[in-house]
């Protein structure tokens, strides 16, 4: 099978530039997490980093009760000592900030104007007439005010999907803007209240070992690179499913790699034709096929990774970007 042959040729090609790899989060850390503290995202000031997971309280969520049964953002405060993760405090649960009828998971975290945001994904049912059944998902944006998050906007753009997730966001040049595609390049810059103002597309394609769909991993942020100089980088990700014919939803194995564009232009300056982190080796959790990277952010000369592992825990990679650079660099 072609699936079979890129999972082959992908662990083939293993990249390792993990210098650190350490598991962070565990469900027995947290009451309302017994099910999970996983896929975290961050904003970093240059000593400490701000951590937000999601922490899933029930089994029932995996079950089809993902609207009752809701899924708590909590906070944790990371610093690192000797390339390793120290942690000040650990999942302080806060508000969700959304109503009843609908499920929010899978915060990420940016800085616009000196202050927190977040974007995240909300669930919710939507059809016409009764009963309500047809499953939707929005791109949703917040900002962190105390013990809650404070709902901004759902965003939308005229040709939103019954799915539409992953849009990561980024200041640039004093304006609000978010990625929606990798392919083609499709950058939105919004006002302060995320309705969109103007929309910059650029075609692009990337080489890849299986014909699949590219999707937004971590919200950007600036890094300094041998290559570009001061630029943006994020991580993207495409999974693959060895599984799917089979049945099951989550026999998929996912493979993370970086992407840098430029920060004048904001145009693709680069990408790792191999991935810097895959799932299906080491993973562990729920789905042990599941790596999901959400947040990441440049320390030192290196960068540092926060994944979901498994739909079940938490990890942190420290990534050698000298060796990204001079080992497993494609221009664009």
């Amino acid at each position: 099978m072609e699936e079979t042959r890129a999972i082959r040729t992908l662990r083939a090609s293993n990249f390792s530039c993990s210098k650190v790899s350490k598991r962070i989060f565990s469900p027995e850390e947290a009451s309302f997490g017994r099910h999970g503290v996983f896929n975290p995202s961050c904003v970093w000031d240059g000593e400490k980093a701000l951590v937000i997971a999601r922490a899933e309280h029930s089994e029932a969520t995996w079950s089809g009760r993902f609207i009752t049964e809701k899924a708590t953002p909590c906070l944790s405060e990371m610093r690192i000592e000797n390339d390793e993760p120290v942690f000040a405090y650990r999942h302080k649960p806060i508000k969700a900030g959304m109503p009843s009828p609908v499920r929010s998971e899978d915060w990420r975290l940016f800085t616009y104007k000196g202050e927190t945001w977040t974007n995240f994904t909300t669930y919710f049912f939507l059809n016409d007439g009764w009963p309500q059944k047809d499953v939707k998902a929005r791109t949703c944006l917040g900002k962190l005010d105390g013990d809650r998050i404070r709902f901004i906007n759902e965003m939308s753009i005229p040709e939103c999907t019954d799915e539409e997730k992953n849009w990561v966001f980024f200041e640039h040049e004093g304006k609000l803007k978010f990625i929606y595609s990798i392919e083609p390049w499709r950058i939105f810059t919004c006002d302060d209240n995320g309705e969109i103002q103007g929309e910059f597309k650029h075609d692009l394609s990337i080489n890849r070992e299986a014909p699949k769909f590219l999707a937004n991993s971590t919200n950007p942020v600036l890094v300094n690179t041998q290559t570009h100089g001061e630029c943006y980088m994020l991580l993207y990700h495409y999974f693959i499913d060895p599984l799917a014919n089979a049945g099951g939803t989550r026999n998929r194995i996912y493979y993370q790699f970086i992407l840098f564009f430029d920060k004048n232009t904001l145009l693709p300056l680069s990408h790792t034709y191999r991935p810097v982190l895959m799932g299906g080796l080491n993973t562990q959790g729920r789905h042990d096929n599941v790596l999901y990277s959400s947040g990441a952010f440049q320390y030192g000369e290196d960068i540092c990774v926060l994944s979901g592992e498994g739909d079940y825990f938490s990890r942190y990679d420290l990534l050698d970007l000298n060796k990204i650079e001079t080992k497993n660099l494609t221009m664009l």
